[in-house]
């Protein structure tokens, strides 16, 4: 939307521009144009940068909350398989047990 506004600003600045190429502007106010058509360039030229930083900043909050819901997954994993070795543990400790009673 940003980026919408600066090119409507930029057309309008041209349009004035264009205008200006017909009426006889004074120097001072034709370098008063030149200077707010490149003030505009500019201003576009970084409101484009920082879409793009912030899309890139998006894409990477969004790697991130997977690889924590990979993490997560593989943490609930580990805690089941660390349950079922107690578990055969407590089973070999009690036929040792009755090994040893016999």
């Amino acid at each position: 939307m940003r980026m919408t506004i600066w090119m409507a600003v930029t057309a309008l600045l041209a349009m004035i521009a264009l205008a200006g190429c017909t009426a006889q502007l004074s120097l001072e106010d034709s370098n008063r144009l030149n200077q707010a058509l490149e003030s505009t360039q500019s201003a576009s030229d970084s409101a484009a940068k920082a879409e793009a930083a912030a899309a890139q900043a998006k894409a990477s909050a969004k790697d991130s909350q997977q690889s924590a819901s990979l993490a997560n997954s593989a943490a609930t994993r580990a805690e089941a398989a660390a349950r079922r070795a107690e578990a055969a543990a407590d089973k070999a400790e009690k036929a040792f047990e009755m090994g040893l009673r016999k």
